[in-house]
């Protein structure tokens, strides 16, 4: 496939046995990433995820198929010229010493170097681009260590990009962070290949992040298939329930959620404010309630939002009560006794 920036066509994954066969987790598979593309691998655990990942970038063999990078294959790629295709950003914890995040993030500049690693005008300009880039620069100074999770992770990515190759590679980079920090990976990621027309894959478990920044998804099921595509598709071809399927779990296409499939406890008419109603959709369902738009319902919820005060209004049986939050609204519906 010409123009792609790494092509994966009838890959079959796995890992070797001291005796016997090797295990086959996957395959086979066709996909492909574009320059300026940022792809999410999302799957349930055990399907293959990191192997795949590992086996593109060549820490371990496939079981068979192909690999291309810029159109050349894998197999007759030498590692010193992988080193400058393809970059990875591991979950691995590795000992840096003492090393400081500038001296880190400047081990991107190997491949480039030459035997003794010395760094010339343009591996440093290279290194302080990607500080730059990665927004990095009050951590430079820094040794690892004193580092948090997030920041050492943005280091690492910035130790990536400092490697200048089409390619990067990262597994799981947002797992162990905070949602501020997880989101701010995500955003980096964005900004990078927005930016610098490189080609990202990452793996994750952060199905509403990758639904929202993932310019394509590759979806591994535990059926052995896998699914690349735009993530609006995989959501209105039903690709994530079958996918994800689990019983008592039931995927919202409309809020691209997982829901909780709880016992159903009748329906209710949900209108008013559009933010209200969102939220308070998800109460009622979590409940057990089936929310409708349906005018001619028996019961009904209106919701208003009054000098910054919110008011929900429920109509039962020609009678009206009014409730200040939604703790008092489920309060009240909460099943009594196994009866609504």
């Amino acid at each position: 496939m010409a123009n792609t920036a790494l092509n994966v066509s009838k890959l079959e994954i796995g890992y070797p046995q001291k005796k016997g066969p090797p295990v086959r987790v996957a395959g086979p598979m066709d996909v492909a990433i574009f320059p300026g593309e940022l792809i999410c691998l999302l799957g349930p655990n055990g399907v293959g995820k990191t192997t795949l990942l590992r086996t593109i970038a060549g820490i371990q063999p496939s079981l068979g198929g192909k690999i291309s990078i810029l159109d050349l294959e894998m197999s007759e790629i030498r590692k010193k010229k992988l080193a400058k295709l393809l970059s990875v950003v591991l979950t691995d914890r590795i000992n840096h010493g003492n090393l400081t995040a500038f001296d880190l993030i400047s081990l991107g500049r190997t491949p480039h170097t030459g035997w003794f690693g010395n760094l010339r005008d343009d591996d440093l300009n290279r290194v302080d681009w990607a500080i730059e880039n990665t927004n990095v620069k009050h951590l430079a100074g820094k040794s690892i260590h004193q580092l948090s999770d997030g920041e050492r992770q943005k280091v690492m990515i910035a130790r990536a990009l400092a490697q200048d190759t089409p390619v990067i590679l990262l597994d799981e980079p947002t797992a162990h962070l905070d949602l501020p920090n997880r989101i701010d990976i995500i955003r980096l990621l964005r900004k990078l290949v927005r930016e610098t027309d490189k080609a990202i894959i990452m793996s994750t478990h952060e199905l509403d992040l990758a639904l929202q920044a993932a310019d394509k998804i590759w979806l591994m099921s535990m059926g052995n298939k896998t699914f690349s595509g735009a993530p609006e598709d995989l959501v209105l071809n039903d690709i994530f329930g079958e996918a994800f399927i689990r019983e008592g779990i039931d995927f919202d296409k409309r809020h691209g959620l997982f829901k909780v499939v709880t016992p159903h406890c009748g329906e209710i008419q949900v209108s008013g404010n559009e933010v209200g109603v969102f939220w308070t959709r998800r109460a009622l369902e979590r409940l057990g309630y089936s929310v409708t738009g349906r005018k001619d319902c028996a019961r009904s919820i209106r919701i208003e939002l009054k000098n910054d005060e919110w008011v929900w209004r429920y109509n039962s049986r020609d009678k009206t009560e009014v409730f200040s939050s939604v703790e008092a609204l489920i309060c009240h519906l909460k099943p009594k006794g196994g009866k609504v």
